[in-house]
């Protein structure tokens, strides 16, 4: 029985060649787990014409970790941590920017345009390009002191 196209499949809407597409209602959006790492992506359409766009933009964010509160046993640490978390800033790949959320997790940003039609393949490809870039940078949180998100209650 052939499906009916477009049909959802997750947070996408298949096309009769197989191209994922974000729905015209919302952002595809999906979340992984790479080194202990939380990383959350999102398709969105760009252009004018959201309900049929000509590109889509692949928004990911890495969770690094979280800086220890200065009233924690892992306070000593914290200045180490918050100068790496400088020196990351100084010295990021192009497109990546990295933060200190409210409730202290450091958080890498990365933005990726995408063309249409967009393959699994694909997809796949920029989140891996994604997850490598942001190695070294987890890393260095961690050897730094961060602590990993979940691990204490924020």
């Amino acid at each position: 029985m052939p499906f009916d196209t477009p049909f959802r499949l997750g947070p996408f809407l298949v096309d009769e060649a197989g191209g994922l597409m974000p729905p015209p209602d919302r952002d595809a959006r999906f979340t992984l787990r790479w080194r202990g790492c939380r990383v959350n992506a999102a398709l969105r359409p760009t252009g004018a014409n959201p309900t049929a766009p000509d590109s889509i933009a692949l928004r990911l964010q890495a969770i690094l970790g979280r800086v220890p509160s200065s009233a924690e046993a892992g306070a000593p640490q914290r200045g180490a941590l918050l100068a790496a978390l400088h020196e990351i800033t100084h010295h990021l790949q192009p497109g990546l920017s990295c933060g200190l959320s409210a409730d202290h997790r450091v958080i890498l940003h990365g933005e990726t345009p995408m063309a249409l039609p967009l393959t699994s393949r694909t997809l796949v490809t920029q989140v891996t390009r994604f997850l490598l870039d942001v190695a070294p940078y987890l890393d260095l949180t961690v050897e730094s002191g961060a602590t990993p998100v979940g691990t204490v209650n924020t």
